[in-house]
C-alpha cells in the first residue's frame, strides 16, 4: 500500500510503501508515533536544542520528516527484524491513504 505523507509546515510530499495491514491503521500509528516522538524519555535523533531557560537548561523540540515515521515503524513499533515500511520517491501505484 502507498501512503501519502504531508506536513503542515512543509510543502514537500513524501510517500511510504507498506503492507496493507500497516496502511489500514496509519492514523492510529501516527498518533502512537507522535506520543513516542514527543516523550522526552525516548532517546532518538530527532531531538534538537531549541533554546535555554533562565537557569541555562536546554529546551528541546523535535525536527523530523517522514523518514522519522519510517524509522519508528521499522525499529520501534514493528521491531521483529523485518522492515515494514520504506520511503519511495514516486509511487508506481495509486495512493491508498493520506496521512
Amino acid at each position: 500500500m502507498i501512503v501519502k505523507v504531508e506536513f503542515m509546515y512543509d510543502k514537500d510530499t513524501e510517500y511510504i510503501s507498506c503492507p496493507a495491514k500497516v496502511g489500514r491503521n496509519i492514523r492510529q500509528l501516527q498518533r502512537d508515533f507522535d506520543k513516542w516522538l514527543y516523550n522526552r524519555e525516548n532517546n532518538h535523533p530527532y531531538w534538537v536544542a531549541a533554546a535555554e531557560d533562565e537557569e541555562g537548561n536546554k529546551i528541546y523540540g523535535v525536527c523530523f520528516n517522514a523518514e522519522a515515521f519510517v524509522f519508528w515503524l521499522n525499529n520501534v513499533r514493528f521491531n521483529k527484524g523485518k522492515k515494514v515500511a520504506k520511503l519511495i520517491e514516486t509511487p508506481n501505484k495509486l495512493v491508498k491513504k493520506e496521512n
